[in-house]
């Protein structure tokens, strides 16, 4: 142990945050007091708590933090803040679409997966590979049958006009009958009977007595009538129509190029087919890194929200307030300023003859504030020192304790001492 003779001998806070933000604003809200503590704010296990996705219980759709729950959970953290409705809307926005994902595809992964296999898996009848199979050898031969057709009727040459036959037959009937039945009734006097002739139409004679008495004869006729008519007639039309476009036509080779461009987009479709059994096997993996995907969309926007948000990564004392709200603030600038009170770090210029190795206990003894009283003693370990052009002189920065048992602060930022009743021990 030796004593060393300070030359300069003081403190300053061992840590030290000029808080500022991630992203440039107005500043919205302001929480921060000076003189007020400052409380620890633990990032990287909140930031581990967001990274996990916690759903909530029974809905493992519905993601726990939304923007409402990142502000209840940081609001007695928050020192200021910036006006971020946009932020805010975005990390819900992007909830809701986690949660729509999550419903229409991940939560029944398994059957999903199922179908995707039965439809697109090429071991399977009647799956989309072997259709594509079957429509490309429908292709080939419908080509090749109007390919022998063209060449069978020699119809390879360029067609100038086009002809339209119609042929037409038109045939009627009808016909008509008809009867009728007559009954006709004739009085006719007479004076003798015997002249009467008698009719040949079946006509029947009745003898009548008239109020005079004299002899008449009532003739009855009776007759019946028919008639029938029929008739039929046929008609028969034949047209030809030449039609003479612009555009001349070759449809030999337009089956020939029909049969190309349906040849490429099979082709398209079975490499899509062939790159999607790719990951057949695999769905499952698939999926997962699918929706960690869009987990990780969510987490950026959540990190974007957080950054809105001033909290100390240190507890300590807000020292210092260089904003307020309304005022613009550019990334990076500072703040908010909190110093920790429950270690400090005593500067000191030493006169001490030996060497000072790092790790060195440096106690201080002194009567604080020239205060009368039992003298009050702090230690801690060196863990900077460097030696000056003067002989024996030393600059050496110890780290100590600064609460007492109560646990309030023993020294206050940038306490210089007093050498008259300070003394320096190093051991």
């Amino acid at each position: 142990m030796g004593t060393a003779k300070p030359v300069d001998l003081h403190d300053r806070a061992a840590q030290i945050a000029h808080l500022c933000f991630e992203t440039g604003g107005i500043l919205g809200e302001l929480n921060a007091e000076l003189g007020a503590e400052a409380p620890h704010f633990n990032f990287s296990a909140f930031y581990g708590i967001l990274g996990s996705m916690p759903t909530i219980p029974g809905h493992p759709a519905r993601l726990t933090f939304d923007f409402p729950k990142i502000q209840a959970d940081t609001q007695k953290y928050t020192l200021a803040s910036l006006r971020a409705e946009t932020n805010k809307t975005a990390v819900n926005k992007a909830v809701n679409a986690r949660a729509n994902a999550f419903y229409a595809k991940y939560a029944n992964a398994p059957a999903v997966i199922a179908r995707m296999n039965s439809d697109f898996s090429p071991t399977i009848t009647g799956s989309k590979p072997n259709r594509l199979d079957i429509l490309s050898s429908l292709s080939e031969q419908q080509m090749d049958m109007l390919r022998k057709a063209y060449l069978a009727d020699g119809r390879t040459d360029v067609v100038r006009s086009t002809e339209s036959c119609l042929h037409s037959v038109l045939s009627s009937s009808q016909g008509a009958a008809t009867s009728g039945f007559t009954d006709d009734k004739d009085v006719t006097g007479t004076t003798t009977a015997p002249k009467i002739d008698a009719p040949q139409d079946h006509t029947k004679i009745i003898d009548v007595t008239n109020p005079s008495g004299d002899p008449v004869q009532e003739t009855v006729r009776m007759g019946y009538d028919e008639h029938q008519t029929q008739g039929w007639s046929r008609g028969m039309d034949d047209q030809t129509i030449v039609n003479t476009d612009y555009g001349y036509r070759v449809p030999y080779l337009e089956n020939l190029a029909q049969f190309e461009r349906a040849q490429v987009s099979l082709i398209d479709e079975q490499f899509a087919q062939f790159m999607t059994g790719q990951n057949l096997p695999y769905l499952a993996a698939v999926y997962q890194n699918e929706l960690q995907m869009i987990d990780s969309d969510v987490f950026r926007t959540q990190i974007a929200y957080l950054n809105t948000i001033l909290m100390s990564p240190i507890p300590g004392i807000v020292t210092g307030i260089y904003k307020h709200p309304g005022d613009p603030v550019q990334p990076g600038e500072p703040v908010v300023r909190v110093e920790s009170n429950g270690e400090v770090l005593v500067i000191a210029t030493i006169v001490y003859r030996g060497p000072i190795t790092l790790g060195a206990t440096f106690t201080v003894t002194t009567q604080l504030f020239d205060v009368a009283g039992p003298p009050t003693t702090i230690t801690g370990p060196i863990i900077s020192v460097r030696g000056k052009r003067e002989d024996d002189h030393w600059e050496v920065i110890a780290r100590c304790g600064n609460l007492d048992a109560g646990g309030n602060p023993i020294l206050p930022f940038g306490y210089h001492f007093d050498f008259d009743d300070t003394t320096v021990t190093i051991s």
